[in-house]
């Protein structure tokens, strides 16, 4: 019970060591996927973040290009004469007094239904009313830079922070709108030098000494009036519509002054296609949607018009870990696991090694106090007397037969013992095995006689004069522990006899010890070769013996380079030596 006791607790321990430095592997490799993913999701984040940075670039560009393109163009009545863009649906100018000019006038009706506009309200004071203010973005000035310069720690920890990241937005934000404030004012100064020509024309001024025409001169004045200046171009939402609106201001010769709104209506989903084109490459899915003021520092804003950049869903999957990251923890889990499975299997095995251990101890102890309480007895009688003349040749005899099987015990431990040690010294020779066995046939059969059973052996059969290399004490002591196996098992079988047979085997021969008695059970088959096997209890209830002599027996015949087995009958034991020819 306490041994029992024992083994439980020394499992449980073993099982709450391997627990937790399982639970140790699993926090670790947690911790290098998390930190691996992390850095690959950082990884990505940033290179998102630079496509977005191009992204914005390259839409601001093409929306700054096509900003000053149509501020440098001249009055709607002369667009005509050149190629539509298919991102505007109209252009027009709508004038202070009421004049209303299109390019195409059969869309002048629809745009008044697009800006709500009842048929006695001018168009004028509707635009007016909703043109907004030059984009804020335009005139942002870039945050001032920091005079202390960092350190390399604290670098990396501003970097990291959203203050940092908002403000490297809000920085590149101002620098895309200076861009396009840069874009949109030199084609402003272009209409403006090409208003300027057309008034010195009007006013008689001559041209140019290089002979260069004035381009779209014509177009700066219209109906007496003479445009003065224009404004900057600006979009303009109206309800779901798009417009890019400036203010101009006319003049005539008499001194009086008219303003007008210029515009250009916009087909929305025709100017962001053309936009998205830019960044197809970069973001397939991308969509440009409503962006507000406080947009400008989360890195989406467009500087050029109120939107901001929508890359879409397509998540980039979740790579694999590196390969040298899974084999470093494939090899850290094998080598946990291999350490807690030879941990357990050595534990097992000083379990099962003590279990045998303090089985062999108690079965010495049994086997050793039968003959040592007969030499007691015995030895009392003989000496007080009290046995009869014609009786004590019969208690000598019996005091030998102790002595022997002591002597026997005795020898298989010493044996068993020189050769755990690796200290047994063969002296293994050629020989002729019948010559080598028929020395050995008297012993056999005075142990056999004990049993009431007789030896069988034709040591004329042809067979037995094969030439074997083998130690001959060897030989004989693994002979003799199955003659002594038999003896004690075999006893009272019918036919009473115990056979020593030889055949031959490949190179060599088998000797076989063949008795009738009851065999070995089937259960028994795996465990009679192992080492003190046999428990004190198990020697009382069964034979005398300690479980030590086949064990020993089969090491003697592999150190000889043969074997020894059990081989199966069908009725008794039948055990093999194998002997290799020489």
């Amino acid at each position: 019970m306490r041994r029992g006791k024992s083994n439980c607790l020394a499992h449980a321990l073993l099982a709450l060591c391997a627990v937790l430095i399982l639970g140790a592997m699993a926090a670790l490799t947690r911790g290098v996927v998390d930190t691996q993913r992390e850095r690959a999701r950082m990884e990505a984040k940033a290179d998102e973040q630079e496509r977005i940075r191009l992204a914005l670039w390259r839409v601001d560009s093409a929306a700054a290009a096509w900003i000053a393109d149509e501020a440098q163009r001249p009055l709607p009545d002369l667009v005509l004469k050149e190629a539509p863009k298919a991102e505007v649906k109209l252009r027009f100018d709508a004038r202070e007094d009421g004049e209303f000019i299109a390019d195409n006038p059969d869309k002048t009706g629809t745009l008044r239904e697009a800006l709500g506009l009842p048929p006695e309200q001018k168009a004028f004071s509707a635009l007016c009313a909703g043109m907004p203010e030059i984009p804020s973005s335009w005139s942002v000035v870039p945050p001032p830079k920091s005079e202390e310069p960092l350190k390399q720690e604290e670098v990396q920890t501003t970097r990291q922070s959203n203050e940092y990241q908002k403000l490297a937005n809000t920085k590149e934000f101002a620098g895309r709108s200076r861009a396009v404030r840069g874009a949109v004012d030199k084609g402003q100064e272009f209409f403006n030098s090409t208003t300027n020509r057309a008034v010195n024309l009007s006013n008689g001024t001559s041209l140019p000494e290089d002979g260069s025409v004035v381009p779209n001169a014509a177009g700066s004045s219209i109906g007496g009036w003479t445009l003065l200046r224009g404004g900057l171009p600006r979009p303009a939402q109206f309800g779901s519509e798009l417009f890019l609106l400036r203010h101009l201001q006319w003049t005539k010769s008499n001194g009086s002054t008219m303003r007008s709104i210029q515009g250009s209506w916009l087909d929305e989903g025709a100017f962001k296609a053309m936009l998205l084109r830019e960044v197809a490459d970069l973001f397939p899915t991308a969509r440009l949607i409503p962006a507000l003021p406080s947009d400008a520092g989360d890195g989406l804003a467009l500087a050029s018009f109120p939107w901001k950049i929508s890359p879409g869903n397509g998540e980039a999957a979740t790579e694999p870990l590196p390969r040298g990251i899974q084999l470093t923890l494939a090899a850290g889990w094998g080598a946990a696991v291999l350490a807690i499975l030879a941990a357990w299997l050595l534990v097992i095995g000083l379990m099962r090694l003590s279990e045998r251990r303090a089985s062999f101890v108690s079965a010495v102890t049994h086997e050793l106090r039968t003959p040592l309480t007969t030499f007691q007895l015995y030895s009392g009688m003989l000496e007080s007397g009290a046995i009869k003349e014609e009786k004590r040749g019969e208690y000598f005899l019996t005091l030998r037969r102790e002595a022997e099987r002591l002597s026997h015990l005795v020898e298989n431990v010493l044996a068993f013992s020189r050769i755990e040690r690796g200290s047994a010294r063969a002296s293994s020779g050629r020989h002729v095995l019948g010559e080598m066995v028929a020395p050995m046939l008297e012993r056999f059969q005075g142990r056999l006689s004990e049993a009431n059973l007789k030896l069988v052996a034709d040591i004329d059969d042809p067979a037995w004069n094969a030439t074997v290399q083998a130690d001959p004490a060897a030989v004989e002591h693994v002979l003799f522990n199955l003659i002594d196996n038999a003896s004690k098992y075999a006893a009272g079988s019918e036919p009473n006899e115990v056979a020593l047979e030889v055949e031959p085997h490949g190179q060599g021969v088998k000797v076989c010890v063949r008795d009738h008695g009851n065999g070995v059970a089937r259960s028994d088959r795996k465990r009679i070769f192992r080492a003190f096997h046999k428990s004190a209890a198990a020697a009382a209830e069964s034979r005398p013996g300690v479980g030590l002599g086949l064990s020993l027996s089969r090491r003697l015949a592999k150190a000889g380079g043969g074997d020894l087995r059990l081989e199966n009958s069908e009725r008794g034991a039948c055990f093999t030596l194998t002997l290799p020819g020489a």
